[in-house]
């Protein structure tokens, strides 16, 4: 009866997240009690100039709790929430992080690479679906810290591969996995003019390209890390210069790669990779 299964349905808690990696989280704590609907869930879509659809407002204004990334990251999300979905729990992931503060310039807002960050987003997930849903209580208290467990295992997993290879320094095509590369106690040298004009239209300037290659064609750099979301001339420009100086070039991504759908995963095959890269 399919009346029957469309009301069980709707049992589930409705929540909406800007990105499949921040989806995953809200999966992770509710389970089969909810419902995440991710907007962008392919490699693909470059979460920073997506376009929402019909089907993405409806989602929007279906939600209970709304996830977004914040910090300037994923401002269409952040403006869909707050014009189709005024009653939902609103989650935004930067605020929740703590790491930006007052008056503060230079902000990494890829903070889904921050693990610590990702822990309280969870605790916040966990605390509103409770409010929501409070039959389901234990079931959501259980899924978080097996969660948090995880979380856990991969701060030391960071520590201990950041242990084995120490002294080791990155460039960044990208400050992606910024926070990641601090748990993992590697040096970023990727020249601050480098990070501060490539958020810009016009991106680096010729003679700051020139400059954070010169550094891999020195070999100051252990490896290099690309967003594989993205490419363009400076990239390749830092690739074959990498691949000129025998530096290793790894991958890391701002939504679930290929093969992944859940965040212990994602983070923990960066780990990986950058272990890989520093053999």
């Amino acid at each position: 009866d399919s009346g029957s299964g469309s009301s069980a349905s709707s049992d589930k808690v409705d929540v909406v997240a800007s990105t499949n990696v921040w989806g995953s989280v809200a999966q992770a704590i509710g389970g089969d009690k909810v419902n995440v609907h991710s907007i962008i869930n392919s490699p693909d879509q470059d979460p920073h100039d997506y376009e929402a659809t019909a089907k993405d407002k409806l989602a929007f204004s279906k939600a209970k709790i709304a996830i977004a990334n914040g910090g300037g990251y994923d401002d269409w999300a952040t403006k869909l929430i707050k014009s189709t979905s005024p009653q939902a729990d609103f989650i935004d992931a930067v605020e929740t992080s703590g790491l930006k503060k007052p008056g503060q310039k230079e902000f990494n807002e890829h903070v889904f690479y921050s693990i610590d960050s990702v822990r309280k987003v969870a605790k916040v997930v966990e605390s509103d679906l409770v409010k929501t849903s409070p039959d389901n209580k234990s079931t959501f208290e259980t899924n978080l810290k097996d969660f948090e467990s995880k979380l856990t295992d991969l701060k030391a997993r960071a520590t201990k591969v950041g242990k084995k290879h120490p002294h080791s320094t990155a460039i960044a095509t990208e400050p992606v996995a910024g926070y990641l590369l601090e748990d993992m106690k590697i040096k970023n040298i990727t020249p601050d003019e480098f990070v501060e004009q490539s958020e810009t239209e016009a991106g680096p300037s010729t003679k700051v390209v020139h400059e954070t290659t010169d550094l891999l064609a020195q070999k100051k750099a252990s490896i290099l890390l690309v967003n594989g979301q993205t490419s363009d001339d400076v990239t390749k420009a830092l690739q074959k210069a990498a691949s000129k100086a025998n530096v290793h070039e790894v991958g890391v991504w701002e939504t679930f790669p290929e093969g992944v759908d859940n965040y212990p995963d994602f983070i923990g095959k960066a780990i990986d990779s950058i272990d890989k890269g520093l053999a």
